[in-house]
């Protein structure tokens, strides 16, 4: 094991949207555990739009991260040595990592240990985790789905609106996504199954608004919101009467420096007069019931229902690339950067217990609604 660790600093807020001498890669030297903890070898860090909201100096759902700090990312490690007695070496965990080779916890509840039997370590911080899970809580304790109806999704493509679209769609909904370009909205017909899809670069907020009249003739039922900002703007013209709208990103307003600067239209006469209900979700809400929706999601990516796609890259050293080519938009599927191998050999949870929870012939769904109150 190497006796350093490399990691990327968070030395300044940005001033509007995040740029890259917002980070700096320092080197470090890993410090002797103390009794009770355990040190981790980073696998996978997870690039998420929501870190953006973690830079601002502003109230948040979540602790900002300072400047001097490491910043802030979710991930997958391994447990390579423990001086905690409730912490096995050779361990797969989840949880806020950082953007850094090793971590180091004395808390066993602060990073979840998973079951690799379930689904590969990607799918984990994909559409099956919290991503797929914030898709599966948003639909059902906010959308409500009815076949038949239409579900607009921002930001179609993401790991949170692709699995949202697709759960739609095995419920029967008719489902349309709004992505960044024309390329896209062919590649998330393609991937995901959307039955129609719209870019918005380049288009103003009336224009946005016609095409998505274009492809949902019959309007707007459900509204999953990734994005707010102008595209969500331009959804408010379109909804019907009693549309659910869930709102669980902010991707469209990540420019700005201080949220309280979003400016456009205020929606109270459409949610009014046409009854809409609008709440936002936050998936740590959830976490007394996470478990259930994993495994019903982990299931559905067995039987292929539900597909989840990543992008990943390679070395700490690509972690801010990689993270500013997810603000762009320009990765093809979930943004992930490798840093280690997982080594299986030594990972003492019983992976067969995984397989057979979601095995053909095992009640994966009743379990599931067990644990969720589930779809």
């Amino acid at each position: 094991m190497s006796q350093f660790n490399n990691v990327v600093r968070f030395i300044k807020r940005p001033d509007g949207k995040p740029t890259p001498d917002v980070f700096r890669i320092e080197k470090e030297r890993i410090r002797q555990l103390k009794p009770g903890e355990y040190l981790m070898r980073n696998a996978y860090l997870s690039m998420d739009p929501a870190l953006v909201g973690r830079m601002r100096d502003e109230d948040n759902y979540v602790e900002k991260v300072n400047p001097g700090e490491v910043m802030q990312a979710y991930g997958i490690a391994q447990v390579i040595e423990s001086n905690n007695p409730n912490v096995k070496v050779g361990s797969v965990r989840l949880g806020r990592i950082d953007m850094q080779q090793y971590s180091i916890f004395s808390d066993e509840e602060a990073c979840k240990e998973i079951n690799l039997g379930l689904a590969s370590a990607c799918s984990y911080l994909g559409a099956m985790g919290v991503n797929g899970s914030t898709a599966y809580f948003a639909l059902k304790e906010i959308c409500q789905p009815k076949a038949g109806e239409t579900v607009l999704v921002s930001a179609g493509g993401s790991a949170v609106g692709s699995v949202a679209a697709q759960i739609a769609k095995n419920m029967g909904c008719k489902t349309v996504g709004i992505v960044s370009t024309e390329e896209k909205t062919k590649d998330i017909i393609r991937d995901y199954g959307f039955d129609a899809a719209v870019s918005y670069r380049g288009k103003s907020i009336e224009e946005l608004t016609q095409d998505i009249k274009k492809v949902c003739p019959q309007g707007v039922d459900v509204y999953f919101d990734n994005t707010s900002g102008d595209i969500s703007e331009a959804v408010l013209d379109t909804l019907n009467e009693n549309a659910r709208v869930a709102v669980v990103g902010r991707l469209g307003i990540s420019h700005l420096a201080d949220t309280k600067q979003d400016k456009g239209r205020r929606d109270h006469n459409i949610m009014l007069t046409k009854r809409v209900k609008k709440q936002g979700l936050v998936i740590l809400d959830y976490q007394d019931r996470l478990r259930g929706a994993m495994i019903m999601l982990a299931r559905w990516i067995k039987e292929g229902s539900v597909k989840g796609k990543e992008d990943i890259m390679h070395g700490i050293e690509q972690t801010p690339d990689a993270f500013f080519r997810m603000l762009a938009g320009q990765n093809q599927g979930k943004q992930l950067v490798k840093l280690a191998d997982i080594d299986a050999s030594v990972d003492p949870t019983p992976r067969w217990l995984g397989r057979l929870l979601i095995s053909k012939w095992f009640p994966t769904e009743k379990l599931a609604k067990k644990i969720t109150g589930g779809i």
